[in-house]
């Protein structure tokens, strides 16, 4: 995600116009929501129109205030055969919103002096894979939260995608990618420069799962889920949920989309495996910026200030940094095959905007969040 994508461009203003009488900071607005709002509801026409112009099957999206009270969103389908209507409990994957997570794991490891962030992400590997990796000597966890580390990402080619091709119910593990990222040449020295890579968080699962010395989403339970009280978020898994909408792309590149989620492209995996739901990840905001459940306040400033330039914005500990009209605001986008995700907290107005797609465009759309801040703030000094 490029961090400009809190600026809101020119070309969004025909859909804008809903969203201008959007008066979502209202306390009569910002009611808990049952999924069943009228067909006038104005947050429902808004995405309707957004989820119908980017070519969407169907979408969510929650509007979260720290004093607790939730507006919800869905419109589309989360299935098309059988033809099942969107509502606002279903589960999605969120892509690299995972990152965020295994960030926050990672730094309560640290504060509990169970690892340093200093420490280069070589001593957690296994010892075949410590020479094998580019920058494993010299890259420290902190370089790898922050994209800064310079170490290649497995996901660059084909070759994942090959794999996923011929074993697409694989259940692909941390571990398994090593082989992936080593012998592979370092983009560059660790800390000079930034590039997103998915395998820094490949391997700060990696580093996490032999520190806990147990499976990741054993750990993300323990950590974040039950604590938050997410209790429809997990990692991905076979059977599919029940309650997962089906994922939709465009596989094979003739524009048209096709049903994709039985692909397992990292279901149990540090960088992009969690499913779940707005309304947990509205928890999730919630304990981690406005309760402090899972990290302190030290904790939180080092995350969102300790920044690599990254374009139009910068990368914090595993969280984009940028800034808006209204304020700064703290998030992440989220890629996965079949699904798209966008979560963004601004720590002004203790407000969070989630947004969760079973599709990804196949129109060039502006950022939900971008074209929902006039109506969530009104109009900018």
């Amino acid at each position: 995600m490029n961090p400009a994508f809190w600026r809101i461009p020119a070309c969004a203003m025909a859909i804008l116009a809903v969203a201008f009488v959007i008066s979502v900071n209202h306390p009569a607005w910002a009611q808990s929501g049952s999924g069943k709002e009228a067909p006038s509801d104005p947050l429902e026409k808004f995405l309707h129109q957004y989820v119908e112009h980017a070519g969407l099957p169907g979408a969510v999206v929650a509007i979260g205030y720290g004093e607790g009270s939730v507006r919800y969103a869905a419109t589309g389908y989360a299935s098309v055969r059988p033809e099942t209507g969107m509502t606002r409990d279903r589960q999605f994957y969120i892509g690299s919103l995972t990152k965020m997570m295994t960030a926050v794991v990672t730094l309560q490891l640290a504060s509990e002096k169970r690892i340093d962030l200093a420490d280069p992400i070589g001593k957690y590997l296994p010892e075949a894979f410590r020479d094998r990796i580019a920058n494993a000597d010299r890259a420290t966890i902190r370089d790898l939260l922050r994209n800064s580390s310079g170490i290649p990402d497995y996901l660059d080619g084909e070759f994942f995608f090959e794999l996923v091709g011929r074993d697409p119910q694989h259940g692909w593990r941390n571990v398994e990618l090593l082989p992936l990222i080593a012998d592979r040449e370092a983009y560059f020295a660790p800390g000079t420069n930034y590039a997103a890579s998915n395998s820094n968080f490949i391997l700060l699962g990696v580093m996490i799962e032999a520190v806990e010395g147990d499976h990741i989403e054993a750990v993300f339970n323990r950590r974040i889920f039950e604590p938050a009280e997410m209790i429809n978020t997990s990692f991905g898994r076979y059977p599919r949920p029940a309650s997962l909408a089906r994922g939709f792309d465009d596989a094979n590149g003739d524009g048209q989309l096709e049903d994709v989620t039985d692909y397992d492209v990292g279901d149990q995996l540090a960088d992009g495996g969690v499913i779940s739901t707005t309304e947990d990840l509205v928890k999730f905001a919630r304990a981690l910026f406005f309760e402090g459940v899972l990290l302190g306040p030290n904790a939180i400033e080092r995350a969102t200030t300790d920044t690599v330039f990254a374009g139009d914005g910068s990368y914090g500990y595993g969280l984009m940094i940028g800034s808006s009209d209204w304020g700064p605001v703290w998030g992440h986008d989220g890629i996965y095959f079949g699904y798209s995700a966008e979560f963004s907290w601004f720590p002004e107005q203790d407000t969070v905007v989630v947004f969760l797609a079973n599709g990804r465009a196949l129109n060039e759309v502006p950022s939900v969040t971008s074209m929902l801040m006039t109506g969530l703030f009104g109009k900018p000094d």
